[in-house]
């Protein structure tokens, strides 16, 4: 799985070598995400942190405590994100004690160019 990160990178932004702001960013033809600027950078590093704890997981369920020890507010948009670049996420959902307990893992990744 470790291919999966690097399809994920390249299907991601890039700055262009002769930018002249931070914000500047050249976005490839397939890129599924809209809206460049900073915000879209910090995505890209939120979705990419979420894939990695996927990966290194290897299919086994991870609980969503992990998943907000990453310091991501939004993780339920990120995980869509990798859902639409061809990534499948499975989730499950179970009460314990009254409270609801979430979990996530990464069953397969799109396949390379």
């Amino acid at each position: 799985m470790e291919n999966t990160a690097s399809l994920f990178d390249s299907q991601m932004p890039r700055r262009t070598p002769d930018s002249k702001s931070e914000s500047q960013l050249c976005l490839s033809q397939n890129a599924p995400l809209k809206n460049a600027g900073v915000g879209l950078v910090q995505r890209k590093t939120q979705s990419a942190a979420i894939l990695r704890l996927l990966i290194d997981a290897h299919g086994s369920w991870v609980p969503l405590p992990e998943i907000l020890k990453l310091g991501i507010a939004q993780y339920n948009a990120r995980i869509l994100e990798l859902r639409r670049l061809g990534f499948t996420i499975e989730n499950k959902t179970q009460g314990v004690n009254g409270a609801r307990h979430s979990w996530f893992r990464l069953l397969n990744s799109p396949a390379g160019p």
